[in-house]
């Protein structure tokens, strides 16, 4: 045992020696060689979550589009061992230069060392205590045409499965996503409080459905039942359920009715809106899409009973707690919206979309106040799309 403790305590200031070594004599020489040919290295912050999978590199193209990048001739790092959808990484594919193979992006992995070679994107999605860089990016590319579209073979073969699930290919869809505690068992203690019932999404399925809408649940497959109703799919527990066919849904809905899990994001790509209920933290509140609608979770505080201002949360730290026990620890409960609330909001959404919002001079002052209390460092900070109209008319008070 002591031979083995000598062994160990030899062998690590060796390895990291031998690394050092690596770094200095062989990759430093090449990352001025990429430094000369404007390479730059890009590795997405979590490739094995959809939305990261998504906003990422979206966002990264938007804004070289906009000429708000230097140029340079980017490299994507994502191994596709442990991407979250392969279908997704072959769309990429053909925008961006993506190195794929595991061994080669741990061969390339250290080049992120030298600032000169790393190109964070951090900034765009993930922002812990600050502004994302996405939302303004969005809002600045506006209804400009998205960067990926599927084409014609491919929204056929789409139409072809949507039939096996009951739905005509002359009928539309709307995509309905609830995130719960059996998305992520391995930090669900972290993030239990962006979960919410898929239940209490039912009045806004009926609503859905009465204007000749289907209703189908996308998202990873879970024990927590669908509400049984006419025209509501539960696709996610479905046979047809593929990596491909979680692209076509999110590409061709009317619009995507969810909440905080980045699954929307997959939508938005494709151009698609979002109507996003139990929005948290209440600085995320503002979706990152341009035209996209949220409605934020409401905070009680356990000792007074009372539902805190909006205001008094976000001129506060509470605005970007990120972590459940964040809530916990400043004696917050974390409330989901009403059935009705989340009616409203896709409602809201199926008239904007047929060109009739019903929005009055009153409406527009609550946004403007709403929006007003965000500043730099709030996390949507930016962000071109609206709190639901009748969210605000109904709690306009906590303002």
């Amino acid at each position: 045992m002591k031979d083995d403790s000598s062994r160990i305590s030899w062998f690590r200031p060796l390895k990291r020696a031998i690394k050092l070594l690596v770094l200095g004599f062989v990759y430093l020489p090449l990352s001025f060689l990429f430094l000369l040919m404007r390479i730059r290295i890009v590795v997405l912050t979590s490739p094995h979550r959809i939305g990261h999978l998504c906003v990422e590199p979206d966002t990264f193209l938007k804004e070289r589009f906009l000429g708000l990048q230097a140029t340079f001739k980017p490299v994507f790092l994502i191994p596709k061992d442990i991407v979250a959808n392969r279908a997704m990484l072959r769309l990429w594919q053909q925008k961006l230069s993506i190195v794929t193979m595991p061994a080669l992006c741990r061969i390339l992995a250290p080049f992120k060392r030298f600032r000169w070679v790393d190109y964070p994107i951090e900034r765009y999605a993930v922002a812990i205590d600050s502004t994302a860089a996405s939302p303004a990016i969005q809002a600045k590319w506006g209804s400009r045409p998205p960067m990926l579209m599927l084409d014609e073979k491919e929204r056929m073969q789409g139409f072809e499965a949507l039939e096996k699930l009951g739905i005509p290919r002359t009928g539309w869809f709307v995509c309905v996503h609830s995130r719960d505690g059996n998305y992520s068992p391995g930090d669900e203690h972290l993030h239990s409080y962006r979960n919410c019932k898929i239940g209490n999404y039912r009045l806004a399925m009926n609503a859905i459905v009465e204007r000749g809408g289907w209703c189908v649940r996308v998202g990873e497959p879970t024990s927590i039942a669908f509400p049984d109703g006419e025209r509501f799919i539960d696709y996610a527990n479905s046979p047809q359920k593929s990596e491909w066919m979680d692209i076509f849904f999110a590409a061709n809905c009317h619009f995507f009715l969810g909440n905080s899990s980045g699954l929307f994001f997959l939508s938005m790509v494709f151009g698609r809106r979002s109507a996003l209920a139990n929005m948290v933290p209440m600085s995320c509140s503002l979706p990152v899409g341009p035209g996209d609608l949220g409605i934020p979770k409401l905070l009680r505080s356990r000792e007074s009973g009372e539902l805190i201002m909006f205001r008094s949360i976000l001129q506060s730290p509470v605005s970007n707690f990120r972590f459940s026990w964040q809530y916990e620890q400043a004696g917050i409960d974390v409330e989901e919206n009403s059935p009705e609330d989340i009616r409203d909001l896709a409602v809201e959404m199926l008239d904007s979309l047929a060109g009739e919002p019903e929005r009055e001079a009153a409406d527009e002052q609550l946004q403007e106040q709403f929006h007003g209390l965000f500043r730099p460092g709030h996390y949507s900070y930016g962000a071109g799309s609206r709190i639901g109209r009748d969210f605000l008319r109904e709690h306009g008070r906590l303002l």
